[in-house]
């Protein structure tokens, strides 16, 4: 069995389909107040049988916070996606990440470790990569600190996840850069199509990584059937000035 964190977040929803649309049995886990509405309506996007789709996940209420209702949630768990995340840029968002992205991972690892789990597939996120001097940063690139809070607690987060390979761990992580896909159009990359769509006459400065988020799915279940351990992977399908994306977004 197959549990998924984040699973009503952006990767998360679209890992959920592709999982059952693959026949796996899995487990997800959901806070409290978390509209799963939003899962549905992802699931909408892909199949007209979206319900019966939807009704084979088991939902679980728990939070990686809490040590006790993980401990629930990996009953017969053999495989974990931990996709849960805090991603904020904002310096007053720090103590937030830190409980999340940091000992939210440890967390998992922690328990993945006690309860022998076969395979664990983390999302990082390039922020966590270093900044090369060359034209390119790579999987090697070494770390260099910044001002991105962020950026912080996700490497943080990864260092975590290293434990768990030094301990034992089956683990695989993905790097990808700015996720693009649908069903989120008010939070994250989906807020740019809202805010162009309204119109805007400007667009940042630089260029990144970008990617579909169903490529980022299908590379995370593929590494895994593959047993592909103990290596981190950026995902990037191509390299675009934001100047560039706003102008296809506007298209």
């Amino acid at each position: 069995m197959i549990l998924v964190t984040g699973g009503t977040g952006l990767v998360g929803c679209h890992l959920l389909y592709l999982l059952i649309k693959n026949n796996q049995r899995v487990v997800a886990i959901h806070r409290k107040n978390s509209n799963l509405d939003k899962v549905k309506k992802v699931f909408s996007s892909y199949s007209k049988n979206y319900n019966e789709l939807f009704s084979k996940i088991s939902w679980v209420e728990g939070d990686i916070n809490d040590v006790q209702s993980l401990s629930i949630a990996f009953k017969d768990i053999e495989e974990v996606y931990h996709c849960a995340a805090f991603i904020s840029f904002d310096k007053k968002d720090l103590a937030a990440m830190k409980k999340i992205n940091v000992e939210g991972t440890a967390n998992m690892i922690n328990i993945s470790i006690d309860k022998k789990i076969k395979k664990f597939c983390y999302v990082s996120t390039i922020a966590a990569i270093g900044l090369s001097t060359n034209k390119f940063t790579d999987e090697e690139t070494e770390w260099s600190d910044n001002s991105n809070p962020y950026s912080q607690t996700k490497k943080n987060a990864e260092m975590e996840v290293w434990r768990g390979v030094s301990e034992g761990l089956n683990v695989t992580i993905v790097n990808p850069g700015v996720i693009i896909g649908s069903g989120f159009w008010k939070r994250g990359s989906g807020a740019f199509f809202t805010q162009i769509s309204r119109g805007i006459n400007y667009y940042p400065t630089g260029k990144t990584g970008f990617i579909c988020v169903k490529d980022v799915v299908n590379i995370m279940y593929t590494l895994m059937k593959k047993n592909i351990f103990s290596e981190r992977f950026i995902l990037v399908a191509e390299n675009w000035s934001f100047k560039k994306f706003f102008h296809k977004v506007s298209e």
